[in-house]
């Protein structure tokens, strides 16, 4: 599923401005900010172990491509991994690059930016569907991981259960941000295609889905779209609003249904995101 029309690089740029990030250091209110790293360390220790797989004397070096505030770096660095990350501009990466010990690089991939068989893993984590490109990105990710490197990936899933029920009003959709959607047959296809061999791939995600499901219903009602999201970022004051309020008692109401649904999506491998860790293998 593609975006279409694609606004131009001007339009873009305009849509990853400060208020994208979120207010203040982190992106969160410190409450769910909280939540938020907790699932980042969780996700560190995963990509550890995948690591010393591969390098079982410790280390290795590791790229998170789209890291945004970077601290699923720094849960990395502090594991004695060389992290290295990138970003469009030095604006949008100025969170991480006050990480001490990660590497940066801005702007747009390219194939030379790193060297053939630099990185034991690479992380592209809710950042493949904003790429204008994909399958170049993934033939680049190819270039710069070792043999038998991994690829930790996750995007939203376009053939989930709340894509289908939320349709325009579903919070993945997010455009024009979003260039693509992935079903799990279609990411599948476009990694073998880039010469990765898929491991394990899940649609249960408690870190995106219920929230998704959440955000969804209150776009679906008629609030403005994705308004309550900005109320975690601290870009809108919660009691300011009768109505903001009252988009944060829905939210209550209805997360134990939402929690349910959360469940049974991903019984039916129709979760709202598609989680996958894949291999490089050899392109014949």
């Amino acid at each position: 599923m593609l975006l279409d029309p694609r606004p131009g690089p001007g339009e873009i740029a305009s849509r990853y401005s400060d208020a994208y990030y979120g207010a203040g250091s982190r992106k969160f209110v410190p409450a769910i900010e909280g939540v938020v790293d907790g699932f980042r360390s969780r996700r560190a220790r995963l990509a550890g172990r995948l690591v010393n797989a591969i390098r079982p004397v410790g280390g290795g070096s590791v790229l998170d491509i789209g890291c945004g505030s970077g601290q699923f770096l720094a849960h990395l660095a502090r594991r004695g991994h060389e992290c290295h990350g990138t970003e469009l501009s030095a604006e949008t990466g100025k969170r991480a690059s006050k990480i001490p010990g990660l590497h940066m690089h801005f702007g747009a991939l390219d194939s030379e930016i790193f060297a053939e068989g630099t990185f034991h893993l690479i992380s592209i984590w809710h950042v493949l569907e904003h790429l204008p490109d994909p399958d170049r990105a993934l033939r680049f990710c190819h270039r710069w991981l070792v043999e038998g490197g991994a690829l930790l990936i996750a995007v939203p899933n376009g053939d989930s259960w709340q894509a289908r029920l939320f349709g325009g009003s579903w919070f993945h959709l997010d455009p024009p941000r979003h260039f693509h959607h992935f079903s799990q047959g279609s990411l599948e296809t476009m990694l073998g295609d880039a010469g990765f061999r898929v491991e394990r791939m899940r649609t249960l995600s408690w870190e995106q889905n219920v929230y998704g499901i959440l955000q969804s219903l209150l776009n679906a009602m008629g609030f403005p779209r994705d308004e309550f999201y900005e109320v975690l970022k601290r870009n809108r004051p919660l009691f300011r609003s009768p109505r903001l309020v009252l988009e944060g008692i829905l939210i209550m109401t209805f997360l134990l249904p939402a929690l349910l649904l959360t469940v049974v999506e991903a019984l039916f491998g129709r979760g709202g995101t598609l989680e996958c860790v894949a291999r490089r293998v050899d392109v014949a």
